[in-house]
């Protein structure tokens, strides 16, 4: 048993001992201000008299004993070639102690706290990455929190090497988001009158044609592969989570503008399969009475969708996620950054949304997505072989800590003559590397 000595708790305090002890170490732990307390390790929380059986110290800031929302003054440190935040004069009192506090800290970046604080955003309404304390201190490429823990883990046994741990094991989960389903079909006959004339014009002969035969069902549409990736799937015993657009036509959504009964078809033969969620359309996050018809179309079908991801990931808190506990969501995907991989709480393992405005942990699960596609093709400009380089370096430093490595992958993205060629065999390369 660890014990966390304190003068205080909170409902933050909690929150974050039951993400650091519970999820990231797998150890029991208690908080108390009882100073008879004489446990198997005791962290003596803030103070500044030395507790007689304490093991380490950690100084208080006050973060995590606030209320309320304001400005944080935030400076970057180091300890063990590791970035921290909320550093305090070293106090040790005579024992062990950490150079900054560590609960304030991990609870600033899991909560999302910046978030809070800043009216920035990008074009589509999200938090920008390039705001981010972890991107302009260069720690989003690695979950540090995580790696905090690993550290405070070492400390423990230091002292007591009896000490039993639970650690999680790395687990790996692909997700593919379903956003077309045909390039060519069910576009209505303006859409595919028009776009046939235009290749024609442009000189793109052979993707007029092709459009054609697609049509006219002499070859099969190049984005309906959803049979295809099930197969791959089970070939490298991976279990995907598909989230299927559940929108209609739209600028930044579908393509196709009919229903198709063979897609149905499919989305259920799915859905009975595997888990599948829900990905809203582009004006979801900001229109609740769209959102509502949109769920109500997938429960229609009969679909599990109770995991969900925002379509272009676009999302603000605590908004977003207060109409997803009222609509009965269990977790949330879309969280991480559109234009740069990494982890945008800076933890790769599943961690309860903690709402700053009420001040309590929700049921909602967050499961924080690392690296995705697009980002890496289209941001980044890296080539199939420098993708998979830096997806394996993401794999690698997530399985170190035990973590959750979630992928990021789009159906259309698998279709050869669309810019992408190479990416499926880049995405079988991941699953076969990635898979534990």
């Amino acid at each position: 048993m660890i014990t966390i000595l304190s003068k205080h708790t909170s409902n933050r305090l909690n929150y974050i001992c039951k993400h650091i002890f519970s999820t990231c170490l797998g150890c029991k732990w208690k908080i108390t201000d009882d100073t008879d307390a004489n446990d198997t390790f005791i962290i003596q929380y803030g103070g500044s008299a030395p507790h007689p059986n304490a093991s380490l110290h950690i100084p208080s800031t006050g973060l995590v004993f606030e209320k309320g929302i304001c400005d944080q003054r935030i400076t970057i440190s180091q300890w063990n070639n590791l970035p921290t935040i909320f550093s305090s004069e070293n106090n040790a009192l005579g024992i062990t102690s950490l150079p900054f506090d560590l609960f304030s800290a991990a609870f600033y970046l899991l909560s999302r706290y910046e978030e809070y604080t800043s009216n920035l955003s990008d074009a589509h309404g999200r938090y920008p990455a390039e705001e981010s304390i972890a991107y302009k201190n260069g720690f989003l490429e690695i979950p540090l929190i995580d790696l905090w823990c690993v550290e405070l883990k070492k400390i423990i046994l230091q002292t007591t090497t009896n000490f039993i741990f639970n650690s999680p094991k790395y687990r790996f989960v692909p997700t593919i988001d379903v956003d077309n389903v045909f390039a060519y079909k069910n576009h209505g006959i303006l859409q595919t009158s028009y776009c046939f004339v235009r290749d024609f014009i442009k000189g793109q002969k052979e993707s007029a044609w092709r459009r054609l035969k697609t049509v006219l069902r002499m070859e099969p549409d190049p984005f309906f592969n959803l049979s295809e990736l099930v197969k791959t799937h089970k070939e490298n015993k991976c279990t995907p989570l598909f989230f299927f657009h559940c929108g209609t036509f739209g600028k930044r959504d579908k393509r196709s503008i009919f229903p198709s009964l063979s897609y149905l078809k499919i989305r259920k033969k799915i859905s009975q399969e595997y888990i599948v969620g829900m990905h809203p359309s582009y004006h979801c996050s900001q229109k609740r009475v769209l959102f509502k018809f949109e769920k109500k179309m997938m429960v229609w079908h009969k679909e599990n969708c109770r995991p969900i991801r925002f379509h272009y990931l676009r999302m603000t808190l605590p908004e977003s996620y207060e109409l997803l506990i009222e609509e009965g969501f269990t977790s949330d995907w879309s969280l991480c950054y559109s234009h740069l991989p990494g982890f945008r709480a800076s933890t790769s393992h599943p961690f309860n949304f903690y709402n700053l405005k009420k001040e309590e942990e929700t049921s909602l699960m967050i499961y924080p997505t690392a690296v995705m596609d697009k980002t890496l093709k289209s941001d980044l400009g890296l080539t199939t072989e420098e993708s998979l380089s830096f997806i394996m370096r993401m794999k690698n430093q997530t399985e170190s800590v035990g973590g959750m490595f979630i992928t990021l992958f789009h159906n259309q993205h698998f279709a050869q003559g669309f810019g992408w060629d190479g990416w499926l065999e880049l995405y079988q390369k991941v699953l076969q590397k990635c898979h534990p």
